[in-house]
């Protein structure tokens, strides 16, 4: 534990709290120094408004830069993900609140592209600008810190609000109502020429006043533009939330793959959880790839059929045969906006959902439990780390070990332009055994495939 003169003199080196502040705020301790001094300063500090916990514990371990960027002084982390750090600021004039994120100049020069990689979502963040998008307000770079600014959005993600302390599924109406908004945004971004890529509840904020705005278009792609960035046989995006074609090849991905993420997303949000829960990394390519998750309408109380063939359409292993745009899909979910009309459906099931509730403005940072800048117990548009089973971080490409992953995304005998399966079939109707079959078969192949890298490795 430090003295109270070295953290005292780290407060006046930090530039954080002004000499007069610091000199008054010395004046109410104790005339005799006490052994925990120092943390009873900080913790007079943060008291005062002076300090936030963040910056009295960096500069209780040490600290005295790190706290302004870009005229921004930094308040507190917000989350960590594959393409930087993001923290909480307010201008140094106007107090006014932003979300930075910042490229760590250590992981710019230990990871390959992470600087190109960090430029392009800079420039495609800027291409778009919508009410439902999280916008990009400004870019730059302190020597070698590179930085983008980006609106502050208070509220819950669409993960915390399905899946918080009083979360549960969401009712069908309100869920409609929600996502018709989501696509508003999204095609936004699909007429900008990008597609997101990585469409997810946890990357859907929802906003005190009950408004989605999806973040993080670190994955995003200009449609048409072939990315040397994008390597091939590297999965991008969330395993849970994929599309088979986008398992396959990330550049291939187009407006429609980011509308099979929709359609998980939508899963998720009337079922409490995502279509294939749990698995390995292996295992979730192989069911997203192959198979069809239990049908919407038996899993979800209150989910009429018609309303599950719209996300069992978004969820067609062909794209051709899903939504092509967000205005078709915005069209069929305008007319499931009707209580009256889902009741006369369902019946008293409707009630059985929670009606879409509203976020806290702001969470204090003890209700974040943000240890620590390195923590990553919470994020902003991105994985959070207590979602680590439902939804895998997206940030680090999970690279298939000497093409072992690559038999279950291409499976025997299929072309890399036609990597999807006809359209599962309608509710009621048997498969035959013969498909069982052909998973026993594509996971012994696999299995095998495993044995002989791992054979080769040995010797």
């Amino acid at each position: 534990m430090p003295k109270l003169d070295d953290f005292l003199s780290n407060v006046a080196k930090s530039g954080l709290i002004t000499a007069s502040d610091l000199d008054r705020a010395r004046a109410e301790l104790p005339a005799e120094p006490e052994a925990d001094a120092a943390v009873r300063c900080a913790r007079l500090l943060i008291q005062k408004d002076l300090l936030t916990s963040y910056q009295a514990r960096k500069l209780l371990a040490g600290a005295t830069r790190g706290f302004f960027l870009g005229g921004y002084r930094i308040l507190r982390p917000l989350g960590e993900g594959g393409m930087g750090k993001v923290f909480l600021a307010a201008h140094e004039q106007g107090g006014k609140k932003v979300a930075i994120k910042v490229l760590p100049p250590k992981r710019a020069v230990e990871q390959s592209n992470a600087l190109e990689r960090f430029r392009r979502e800079m420039d495609l963040s800027q291409r778009v600008q919508h009410p439902n998008l999280a916008r990009t307000l400004d870019v730059g770079n302190e020597g070698d810190v590179h930085f983008m600014i980006m609106e502050y959005i208070p509220g819950e993600s669409l993960y915390q609000i399905v899946k918080g302390k009083n979360g549960g599924p969401l009712r069908v109406t309100d869920t409609a109502r929600f996502f018709i908004k989501v696509l508003d945004g999204l095609d936004a971004a699909h007429q900008a020429g990008l597609v997101h890529r990585d469409i997810k509840p946890s990357n859907i904020m929802v906003t005190p006043e009950g408004e989605p705005k999806v973040l993080d278009l670190g994955l995003a792609r200009a449609m048409g533009e072939e990315s040397p960035l994008t390597r091939p046989n590297v999965v991008i995006g969330t395993l849970d939330y994929a599309s088979p074609e986008q398992l396959g090849n990330a550049a291939k991905a187009d407006r429609r793959s980011d509308l099979y993420s929709v359609g998980c997303t939508l899963y998720f949000t009337l079922a409490g959880r995502p279509p294939f829960e749990g698995g390995d990394v292996v295992n979730k390519i192989f069911k997203q790839r192959m198979d069809d998750p239990e049908p919407l309408e038996r899993v979800a109380r209150g989910v009429p059929a018609s309303f599950a063939a719209i996300v069992r359409k978004l969820m067609a292993k062909k794209p051709d045969e899903r939504y092509q745009t967000c205005g078709e899909l915005r069209a069929d979910l305008a007319r499931w906006t009707d209580p009256e009309r889902v009741h006369a459906i369902v019946g008293d099931e409707t009630d059985h959902a929670r009606a879409f509730p509203l976020p806290l403005a702001e969470l204090e940072e003890d209700d974040l439990r943000l240890l620590s800048d390195e923590d990553g117990s919470s994020q902003y548009g991105l994985s959070l780390r207590d979602l680590q089973n439902a939804e895998p971080s997206a940030a680090p490409a999970h690279k298939p070990a000497r093409g072992a992953l690559r038999a279950l995304v291409l499976l025997p005998g299929e072309s890399e332009r036609s990597q999807a399966r006809p359209m599962p079939p309608r509710r009621g109707e048997r498969r035959g055994d013969d498909r069982w079959l052909f998973h026993f078969v594509a996971i012994v192949i696999a299995l095998g495939i495993l044995a002989i890298i791992a054979i080769k490795l040995i010797w």
